[in-house]
C-alpha cells in the first residue's frame, strides 16, 4: 500500500498540499509583517494559514517551537514576537485547501 503525505482527495483526484514555506533568513527583530494572497481563493475564505516561530536549540539537533500565529487571507498583519525576540526563523503553513498562494514577510529593523 502506497502512502501519500500531506494530500487530500478532491472530486476523486488526489490534491497534494502546498509544503510549508521556510525562508532561510535569521530574523533579528521581534517585529515582522506578513501578507498572504491567492489567485484561486474563494470569496468566503478568511484563513490563509499559520506562521510559526522557531529557534535553534544548541543541545540538540533541530529547532524549538516558539509562537504560532493565525494569518488571515489578504489582510496585512503586524506581529510582535515575545517568546524569542531575536535570532529566530519562521515557517508558514498554508491552509490545506489552497492550490496557490503568495506569501510576503517583512522584518522591521532599526535604522
Amino acid at each position: 500500500m502506497n502512502s501519500i503525505k500531506n494530500a487530500t482527495i478532491s472530486g476523486g483526484a488526489i490534491v497534494e498540499r502546498i509544503a510549508a514555506f521556510e525562508p532561510s533568513h535569521l530574523f533579528s527583530s521581534a517585529i515582522a509583517a506578513v501578507q498572504v494572497s491567492s489567485i484561486f481563493a474563494k470569496p468566503n475564505w478568511y484563513r490563509a494559514g499559520d506562521l510559526h516561530q522557531a529557534i535553534a536549540i544548541p543541545i540538540s539537533l533541530g529547532l524549538g517551537l516558539g509562537e504560532s500565529r493565525f494569518i488571515p487571507l489578504y489582510t496585512p498583519v503586524i506581529i510582535k514576537f515575545l517568546t524569542f525576540p531575536t535570532n529566530y526563523q519562521v515557517s508558514f503553513q498554508i491552509a490545506k485547501y489552497f492550490k496557490d498562494c503568495t506569501f510576503k514577510i517583512w522584518e522591521f529593523v532599526d535604522i
